[in-house]
């Protein structure tokens, strides 16, 4: 299976069945089949926006099938070499070389630098994002990217 680091925004949609971008990322995951890479930051910051977003029997449902997958690993991929302080370097990095050229937010260039050392480490396939401007700053940075837009 080939290896995706899916940004925030991405696996909430490909959780949350009435995320805007539900059915594009679905479609992404029905073609290429990816397992994702899940580490610290991006599972605080998925259970967090799952979290509110359970207001109704869809967001549940969706929290329900992320600690599911937490729990059987199904497309998840932990990643242990992805620790929050050399990632937090490596972002301040990226973030001194491309800031000024890109209006991404400072989360953005968290997810693009994990996904880069994830790259180097190992070898990834590509990353998935639903940010116009996030995947502007990771093509920037040599990764291959996949913007998931709504198409009608």
């Amino acid at each position: 299976m080939p290896l995706v680091y899916a940004d925030t925004s991405a696996l909430f949609a490909f959780f949350h069945p009435k995320d805007e971008f539900a059915k594009t990322l679905g479609t992404a995951v029905q073609k290429f089949s990816p397992d994702f890479v899940y580490w610290s930051f991006i599972r605080y910051e998925l259970r967090h926006n799952l979290r509110q977003a359970r207001v109704d029997s869809y967001g549940e449902l969706a929290w329900k099938a992320l600690r599911a997958a937490e729990r059987t690993q199904a497309r998840l991929r932990w990643q242990p070499e992805l620790r929050c302080d050399s990632i937090l370097d490596s972002a301040e990095e990226l973030s001194g070389q491309l800031a000024r050229e890109f209006s991404a937010g400072s989360s953005d260039f968290i997810h693009i630098s994990a996904a880069l050392r994830v790259e180097r480490l190992s070898g990834l396939d590509a990353f998935w994002t639903c940010d116009a401007e996030q995947s502007k700053v990771a093509k920037a940075a040599g990764l291959r990217v996949r913007l998931l837009v709504i198409r009608d």
